[in-house]
């Protein structure tokens, strides 16, 4: 038997990755009638004690896994128990880690917070079997402090949205496309994320197209303060529940991210999975996309490159803007869904 946990994270915002592991663990085990998934959605007390009674009576021909999404302290004292036990009884214990930001670069964030995670990660590297990646930017970092053996590279992903919900927005999207396109930044913003690209985008666009642009800024700003013009700028300041966030993807036309820095990008694979077209900043990390019709990448620093993207952008007609919408879906599908991952872990695990 093959006993297999999915840690659920604290954080909401990273609930994605454990539901799309959920499902393709479950759906790879079909089959098999000698697998086991659980799901803890909360590493109380009495899970983190059930978690290691459970590995000491493990059966000497059973296997347990564990997968784990995100920075927690009890992560790593539950993996430092479970590896001591281990090798004490002599039991089968694998341990998966979905490492975010292996570290960052100097100034983007607060140094101690980055100290941090890169020690935590250091440790977590040393003690984990696997350690998914999910991006090359991020590999790259990983192999700077952690044994190339354990690192491999796993898309982040999440559940796909159902056909009849696509279907309905699509036809909101289209019937709004002529009169009013709608820009959105999602998602909680900081420095390196660049809010301020957002609004000179917003202001550019605005004063070339006032009448047909309506702008979106939904979550929260950490540790910064930007002057959000109320005039120009729709707000819903603060934590996006899955409900709201569902809603303002449903009528937005255009995802902005405007990322000075990044490694990866969870609000790009989600705002695939609804169909949504992009604008992403000219870095590194986003160079992948750079040849996807439903993708625009530029420099959110050059008013020549913005305007040029505007003017390209209403020239499209609608039936031009439903083809790159499907493109959209058709990438989700095959790089960022939960069908994606259950082949990804095929081959991994």
């Amino acid at each position: 038997m093959h006993i297999k946990y999915i840690c659920f994270p604290k954080n909401p915002n990273l609930n994605h990755c454990a539901e799309s592991f959920d499902i393709a663990l479950k759906s790879n085990g079909n089959s098999n009638n000698n697998e086991c998934i659980n799901v803890i959605h909360h590493l109380d007390n009495v899970n983190f004690f059930k978690l290691i009674v459970m590995m000491i009576n493990l059966p000497s021909s059973d296997k347990m896994s564990l997968f784990l999404f995100a920075i927690q302290f009890k992560y790593l004292v539950l993996n430092i128990i479970l590896r001591i036990f281990s090798k004490i009884f002599n039991k089968d214990l694998q341990v998966y880690y979905l490492m975010h930001e292996p570290r960052y670069e100097k100034g983007r964030i607060n140094p101690v917070k980055a100290y941090i995670v890169y020690y935590y990660h250091l440790l977590i590297g040393y003690l984990a079997d696997k350690i998914f990646l999910p991006s090359d930017e991020a590999l790259l970092k990983a192999k700077t402090f952690i044994a190339s053996h354990k690192l491999y590279q796993v898309n982040l992903t999440f559940a796909s949205v159902p056909k009849q919900e696509l279907e309905k927005n699509l036809s909101r999207l289209k019937f709004d496309w002529e009169n009013l396109k709608t820009f959105s930044l999602l998602g909680t913003s900081s420095q390196d994320k660049n809010p301020q690209g957002f609004l000179s985008f917003a202001d550019m666009l605005n004063k070339v197209y006032a009448d047909k642009s309506q702008f979106i800024r939904a979550g929260r700003d950490s540790n910064i303060h930007v002057n959000y013009d109320d005039e120009l700028i729709i707000r819903f300041p603060g934590y996006m529940s899955a409900s709201a966030k569902k809603f303002l993807l449903g009528l937005t036309h255009f995802v902005v991210i405007p990322y000075s820095f990044s490694t990866q990008s969870g609000v790009i694979a989600e705002a695939l999975s609804y169909g949504k077209l992009l604008i992403v900043n000219d870095i590194p990390a986003f160079s992948h996309l750079k040849e996807l019709q439903f993708v625009f990448v530029i420099d959110f620093n050059d008013e020549k490159s913005i305007l040029k993207l505007v003017d390209e952008i209403f020239m499209m007609n609608v039936n031009e803007y439903e083809s790159r919408y499907y493109q959209s879906l058709k990438y989700f599908q095959e790089n960022h869904s939960e069908s994606y991952l259950a082949q990804k872990l095929l081959d991994v695990l």
